[in-house]
């Protein structure tokens, strides 16, 4: 057999496209003749009337003999019986392939060879065994767009069944899949997205709209093409190689939107206590203030209570006093007869040094009240200078918080991406 041409290795379809010169040789003693050369048969229905193997393609899905100009065939028929077959057949072949490496695949495709009727007790199929000739030859040009072959086996694949046993025979063609169209049409353009989204890791972290949309973008280019990959492929049940390079590929895409949302997460939750603590200022100002303040105050407040009751029971002491040094009492004045003089003197003593203690303490809170006033207004200036401070504080710490993961990914993000191609070209191409 000699192969002219071979094309269409489809992975969607499974199958692949072959043009062969099927050459078939026999002995057939009847054929026998005195000529001293071969007999020509270019005729079809003189070939009919021969005997001759009945042999099909057993996973071709379809097959056709050149005609072009005329029908591709021939038969000699040599003196001594042998006949020789020559016809020009146009196959198309299915090949289960094995898609776990797509595209970085090699593929082993079999032409399987059977008689139609005969059993192997009528006809054997074998391989010519010239050493001159190999059972196999192809066309030194022959060239394909995404495979190329590397080489040709024969074999046998005779089998039993319930009719008998079977003579069979294989021409295998071991192809590999040409890997540069792929690396150029897939792996460099999705590699290429991939260090594009890391340009947000240079973006302002207040640049909300550019990182977003960046982001976004190449995410969508991405499942586009990963998309595109898929409409080519069959589907199967296993995981492809090209599909673990798209799926982390897009892993990589969402790992910057998620770096993303954690960094203006961060630099938010600084916002929302920013506003809280104004929140808190408008209400009054800071607590702690408040608190300082309401202590003095309620300290003021019980002086003055204090005050209060110090003055109402001056009035009863006074009263008391009185009543005690009272000069209309008869025993009073029949047993000292000047106490009239001694009473007035000693009230007199008495409500003075309470008039000067309650002026002594109303002078007292009267102070501590201009002192608190200018507590409260130090305090309060003190504490706008700080509160403002601290938002400064908190507002820059938010965003150093967020710069400091944009420059930390800045590093990871290549360094992972580097590792995960090392270890993606290893597996598939050196330990597979």
């Amino acid at each position: 057999m000699f192969i002219e041409g071979m094309s269409s290795f489809s992975a969607q379809t499974m199958d692949y496209h072959l043009d062969v010169y099927f050459q078939e040789e026999w002995y057939d003693h009847r054929l026998a003749h005195n000529n001293t050369a071969p007999i020509l048969v270019r005729d079809l229905e003189v070939f009919k009337m021969m005997w001759h193997p009945d042999v099909y393609f057993a996973n071709a899905r379809s097959a056709a003999f050149q005609d072009i100009t005329d029908d591709n065939f021939l038969v000699w028929v040599y003196p001594n019986g042998r006949v020789w077959y020559d016809a020009r057949i146009s196959i198309v072949s299915s090949c289960n392939m094995d898609l776990w490496k797509y595209p970085l695949d090699s593929q082993e495709c079999a032409l399987r060879i059977l008689s139609y009727a005969y059993p192997m007790t009528v006809l054997r199929l074998l391989w010519s065994e010239k050493e001159d000739v190999p059972a196999i030859d192809r066309n030194p040009d022959i060239t394909m767009p995404d495979m190329s072959l590397k080489h040709i086996r024969t074999g046998y694949c005779n089998g039993t069944y319930a009719t008998g046993e079977w003579s069979c025979m294989t021409a295998i063609f071991y192809v590999e899949r040409e890997m540069m169209h792929h690396v150029m049409q897939t792996y460099v353009p999705t590699a290429l997205i991939v260090v594009i989204s890391w340009f947000n890791f240079w973006l302002e972290i207040d640049s909300a709209p550019a990182r977003v949309s960046l982001s976004i973008t190449t995410l969508l280019t991405i499942s586009t093409q990963a998309n595109a990959v898929k409409l080519a492929l069959p589907e199967v049940s296993y995981m492809k190689a090209i599909d673990v390079w798209m799926g982390s590929c897009m892993a990589f895409v969402f790992g910057v939107m998620i770096e993303f949302t954690i960094c203006h997460y961060a630099k938010t939750l600084e916002k929302e206590k920013d506003r809280q603590a104004r929140e808190a200022e408008l209400r009054g100002g800071p607590p702690l203030v408040v608190d300082t303040l309401s202590t003095l105050f309620g300290a003021v407040h019980d002086i003055d209570d204090l005050n209060e009751d110090e003055e109402l029971r001056g009035d009863g002491e006074q009263h008391i006093a009185l009543n005690m040094l009272n000069p209309e009492e008869p025993r009073l004045r029949s047993l000292h007869p000047t106490t009239n003089d001694i009473t007035t003197n000693g009230t007199r003593y008495f409500m003075g040094a309470e008039r000067l203690k309650r002026k002594r303490s109303k002078t007292s809170i009267t102070r501590l009240r201009q002192q608190v006033a200018s507590m409260r207004h130090a305090t309060a200036d003190v504490s706008r200078r700080a509160f403002k401070w601290t938002r400064a504080v908190r507002k820059l710490h938010g965003h150093r918080v967020a710069t400091k993961i944009d420059e930390r990914c800045r590093i990871v993000f290549p360094m992972v991406f580097i590792l995960f191609n090392i270890a993606y070209w290893s597996f598939y191409l050196v330990f597979n």
